[in-house]
């Protein structure tokens, strides 16, 4: 429940952050998912963010469209699309930036002690997961 409540409060400042650059929020977290992984497939892309294929198709088309995003077919495998951002719109994309400046502004309130509790626990609930290959067993 605390997991989901941290997520959910993560995701709607998100997405009231994107509608000040004209993005959607989906939009936005594909923009950082490309900023972090260029030359993605859709598939790949998909996993990634945790929406189906057809959504994210969607969300590229838009992108596409507006110059964000780019497809490119790699010459030794005719059958692979794959995604990244446009040269023009990386060389300018301030997102990213101002998604770790909110994280770093949220973070410079709390004292030592609270940093070193986050760290940890976010360390305990990394090798937790690493542990457990499929959760669903």
């Amino acid at each position: 429940m605390l997991f989901k409540s941290v997520q959910k409060i993560l995701r709607d400042q998100v997405f009231e952050k994107s509608r000040q650059f004209g993005f959607t929020g989906p939009q936005i977290i594909l923009i950082l998912a490309l900023s972090k992984k260029p030359y993605s497939t859709l598939n790949e892309l998909s996993k990634c963010i945790g929406l189906s294929k057809s959504t994210v198709s969607g969300i590229v088309n838009r992108l596409v469209g507006r110059g964000v995003v780019i497809r490119e077919i790699p010459e030794n495998n005719r059958r692979i699309v794959r995604l990244s951002l446009s040269p023009e719109f990386a060389k300018n994309n301030v997102i990213k930036e101002l998604m770790e400046k909110y994280i770093m502004d949220t973070l410079k309130d709390a004292d030592e002690k609270d940093l070193k509790k986050i760290i940890t626990g976010l360390e305990t609930l990394c090798a937790l997961l690493s542990q457990n290959d499929d959760p669903l067993k």
